[in-house]
């Protein structure tokens, strides 16, 4: 494929978030009809009274809603901490919880389409699925996660194939397929986050 033919199979790009990305991420939700899948780390903007609006409203018009964040007490999402600069330390987990995930699944308890789940291994990119396409956002080794670029990706497409497959094996985590994993090691997992009651 000439290096002119691979930009055309992009459907948006941004070098960073910001809010340009965060208004192509916002419309493509409003617009969606049939599926919204959100993968990252920690997914802080979904928790946003904006994002959650627009996710309930759409989890209420029958369309199915996922948000997979990186399980705040894995030795993963310390690990992964220890790339980023000091600026981007890692909350504190109950913290974590309280403000980020404790929200997104209190509006999940309103509406039964829309689901949190928690995975427990790395990730070296966040996936975002509206629709047929397909955002992915890079994270890089020194920097944030939020400096990384953004590509979108539309349907037909060797790339937006490999992400979406990626997508279909973590639902498959979430269900019934259990991850062949080398030298006995546990498997990596992914499960629905239950709300616990903060003293």
């Amino acid at each position: 494929m000439s290096p002119h033919r691979e930009l055309e199979v992009l459907a948006g790009m941004f070098p960073h978030t910001g809010s340009d990305s965060q208004a192509d991420l916002t419309d493509r939700i409003r617009n969606a009809a049939r599926r919204i899948t959100m993968f990252g780390l920690t997914r802080n903007f979904y928790a946003s009274p904006e994002m959650l609006a627009l996710f309930e409203a759409k989890a209420a018009a029958g369309i199915p809603v996922s948000v997979y964040a990186m399980d705040p007490h894995c030795p993963s999402r310390r690990d992964r901490y220890r790339l980023e600069p000091a600026e981007a330390a890692l909350a504190d987990p109950d913290h974590y919880t309280r403000t980020i995930l404790d929200p997104i699944t209190e509006a999940a308890e309103r509406t039964p389409q829309l689901t949190l789940l928690l995975y427990d291994f790395p990730c070296s990119f966040a996936m975002e699925e509206i629709d047929d396409t397909i955002r992915v956002m890079l994270y890089g080794h020194g920097v944030r996660g939020t400096d990384g670029p953004i590509l979108a990706f539309g349907p037909g497409t060797e790339y937006h194939a490999y992400f979406a497959a990626q997508l279909r094996w973590l639902e498959g985590l979430a269900t019934t397929l259990t991850a062949r994993t080398p030298w006995g090691t546990a498997p990596p997992t992914v499960r629905p986050y239950r709300r616990m009651l903060h003293s």
